[in-house]
């Protein structure tokens, strides 16, 4: 697993390095979450930033407005594999970490668990994982809604559409 801070120009220039490393074919994208627990809206909000970036065409699962919970979860990660057969799934979610963590970005192969935050016992889906650290560990800091957490949001969702969409254009 690799860490990485939206805060550095560095790390993003590392993170759509290290992605553009692990994929091995055309990717598709699962942006799991919902704008309705705010901390939760960072994969729809990633997913939507992505589905206008990229340069070329690709599939984004999971956008503002089309979400993919915990409640449907299993449906769309199934209907993507079976639609999808050949292609690595990239899972990007949000996360709680600890306090000197919030604002980073990690990146690991296998997928990800989602809804650990929030303790929901899903299964494993994806082939790599992209979470992004909105929130402490704790569940009052994932449903709180302020301006600083609105920007905090907003900006790692753009440090991983700008990365994501670097890490496939063509060489």
């Amino acid at each position: 697993m690799t860490e990485l801070s939206v805060y550095s120009a560095e790390d993003a220039q590392k993170f759509a390095t290290e992605l553009a490393a692990r994929l091995n074919k055309t990717p598709v994208f699962m942006c799991i979450g919902t704008e309705k627990v705010f901390s939760d809206s960072l994969g729809p909000r990633a997913g939507t930033l992505l589905n206008k970036q990229m340069s070329s065409p690709a599939f984004v699962y999971g956008l503002c407005g089309q979400n993919i919970t915990a409640e449907n979860l299993l449906y769309c990660y199934n209907f993507i594999k079976t639609l999808h057969s050949d292609v690595q799934i990239v899972v990007i979610d949000a996360a709680v970490g600890s306090a000197e963590q919030i604002g980073n970005v990690q990146i690991c192969d296998g997928g990800i668990f989602p809804g650990a935050a929030t303790n929901k016992n899903l299964p494993a889906v994806g082939d790599i994982g992209i979470v992004g650290i909105v929130a402490e560990r704790g569940m009052g800091d994932f449903y709180t809604l302020n301006s600083e957490k609105d920007r905090l949001v907003s900006r790692v969702a753009k440090f991983i559409a700008d990365a994501v969409s670097a890490a496939c254009r063509p060489a």
